[in-house]
């Protein structure tokens, strides 16, 4: 625009309701006396910061939720999924597309998540007055490190000490597909000689949502036994994530753990 010209009333209205629909989610936010009473259309349309053209902030916040089908499905993705769905929702609605997500809009979108996401973890001064007397104790500690509805299989061992307090932050040892994760002994028990453990749980999840071990599961903890036999290090459990639920292999019966 040439010094001089004035911006047309049409143009500029456009810019000043675009301008007003893009602060108004973070209004939201600084007027509500409880940050959960804000809409989770607002709290993204914040993490988004813009929106597009023909597409304020806050409506493409609304899509974006309704393409992942729920906010929990949302915020518990990867940036990698956050962008392969963006994609096929877009290959499928090329007249109705998401515009603006580029990888670094995805991996700001999961950075934020991941955030929250480890809010629950619990400090290293909590894990050290926790004492893991049972499948359930187990559980509480290693439930936070694993995604709601993850995809693919992980493999987690947790440390403890000879009081059976945790030693440090469960370790990821493996992460795998829809249907396994390698669970070598070698890995498992690395961590556990590294700090000097007395004892470990390992922990695993089943994407399907159904934690009943498999016969793999159970011949795997066998292995596990066999060789926390012979290096010294109790196996103090065995426990398999599915949904909001979980299986003890310990308390299951199936196999002797000492």
């Amino acid at each position: 625009m040439r010094k001089g010209e004035t911006i047309p009333e049409e143009l500029r209205n456009r810019f000043v309701e675009k301008m007003a629909s893009e602060a108004m989610p973070r209004e939201q936010l600084m007027r509500a006396p409880n940050p959960r009473q804000v809409s989770d259309e607002d709290l993204i349309a914040i993490l988004l910061r813009t929106g597009s053209h023909g597409c304020d902030v806050k409506e493409l916040a609304r899509r974006l939720i309704c393409v992942f089908g729920s906010l929990k499905a949302l915020i518990t993705s990867d940036w990698r999924t956050i962008e392969n769905r963006v994609k096929e929702y877009n290959r499928q609605h090329p007249d109705n597309r998401l515009k603006g997500f580029g990888r670094v809009k995805c991996l700001e979108l999961s950075a934020a998540f991941e955030l929250g996401y480890r809010r629950q973890r619990l400090t290293p001064e909590d894990l050290h007055n926790i004492k893991v007397r049972t499948s359930a104790d187990a559980h509480d500690v290693l439930r936070p490190y694993f995604i709601a509805d993850d995809e693919q299989e992980n493999v987690f061992v947790l440390p403890l000490d000879a009081d059976s307090r945790p030693i440090c932050e469960p370790f990821l040892v493996s992460r795998g597909t829809t249907d396994g994760a390698i669970m070598h002994p070698r890995e498992i028990f690395k961590h556990a000689i590294r700090w000097g453990a007395n004892s470990v749980v390992v922990a695993h999840n089943h994407p399907c949502g159904n934690p009943t071990p498999g016969p793999r599961d159970i011949a795997q903890t066998k292995s596990l036994l066999d060789v926390a036999e012979i290096v010294g290090v109790r196996l103090f459990d065995h426990i398999v994530l599915g949904g909001e639920s979980f299986v003890s292999i310990r308390e299951s019966g199936q196999l002797s753990f000492t």
